[in-house]
């Protein structure tokens, strides 16, 4: 059914709340927490805005070093993608990041291509499954901190009734004269989704990474986050010359705790993104 006029209201106000968020917000944080669903729709059409907004940084992460009694200034970042399914089994995505740093310098730090092809369907109970990679290239200032990087992984979704599990484990590598690793990086997110109504989804979702595996070093000195977020989601559908139309609006917004030193304490995320093909 087609969204009544205070829904579209209350729709639009919480967009321009999240990109009011993203510009007045203050320092910025390295990554963004992002779920990938394996399915892949012909001719669809993503639009996407993920922000971070974390608390409690481990200290001397960004400037100097802090005593240990005070705590490290709020960060946050936050990026905006474009994904186009080509076919009903491959998708293209172009990522643009952004961050304000220290110095409240706001600038575009890095790009990101990825494609993405589906190999098992997902259709009612079961698995479905994909595989992604891409390459991402920092820009402007971060070119002289960061490294060009490839990365790799499958998308796993596992259905049943209500439930829904998606795994998204993906291996990274660093080329280049900063590059520092000496074997891949390993990153994963899961996420475990129920369905409290067509609109309504509630999910427990865990973040984490590791920048070199060949030295992992202790459990600890890694980033490794867990929490709750919920999920709503507006859609319409309809005909339009004797073909199937359809658009859909989801907003997110959850939090993240975190398990180690080297993970922030908390982290609050939010999520936007609409559909149409």
């Amino acid at each position: 059914m087609p969204l009544q006029r205070s829904a579209k209201r209350r729709v639009w106000a919480l967009i321009w709340a999240g990109v009011a968020l993203s510009i007045f917000g203050v320092q910025p944080v390295s990554a963004e927490f992002e779920i990938q669903e394996s399915t892949i729709d012909p001719g669809e059409i993503q639009l996407q805005y993920r922000g971070a907004w974390h608390s409690g940084l481990p200290k001397g992460e960004i400037g100097p070093i802090l005593p240990d009694d005070e705590i490290a200034p709020l960060r946050q970042s936050q990026e905006f993608e474009l994904q186009f399914s080509v076919t009903s089994h491959w998708l293209l995505a172009l990522t643009h990041a952004f961050d304000e740093s220290i110095d409240d310098n706001f600038s575009l730090t890095a790009i990101e291509v990825e494609s993405q092809v589906e190999l098992i369907t997902l259709e009612g109970n079961g698995l479905g499954l994909a595989v992604q990679g891409g390459v991402e290239q920092p820009l402007q200032r971060a070119q002289e901190e960061e490294p060009f990087s490839y990365h790799f992984g499958p998308i796993v979704e596992l259905s049943q009734n209500k439930f829904l599990l998606t795994l998204n484990p993906l291996f990274f590598k660093e080329t280049g004269d900063l590059a520092e690793q000496e074997g891949f990086g390993f990153e994963y997110g899961w996420q475990a989704k129920y369905d409290v109504s067509k609109r309504l989804s509630l999910a427990l979702e865990m973040f984490g990474e590791v920048e070199d595996m060949a030295n992992a070093g202790p459990f600890d000195e890694q980033e490794h986050s867990i929490g709750p977020a919920f999920y709503y989601t507006f859609e319409q559908d309809w005909e339009e010359d004797g073909k199937k139309k359809s658009r859909e609006l989801v907003l997110s917004l959850g939090a993240q705790f975190g398990l180690t030193d080297a993970t922030s304490d908390m982290a609050l995320k939010v999520f936007i993104g609409y559909e149409y093909f």
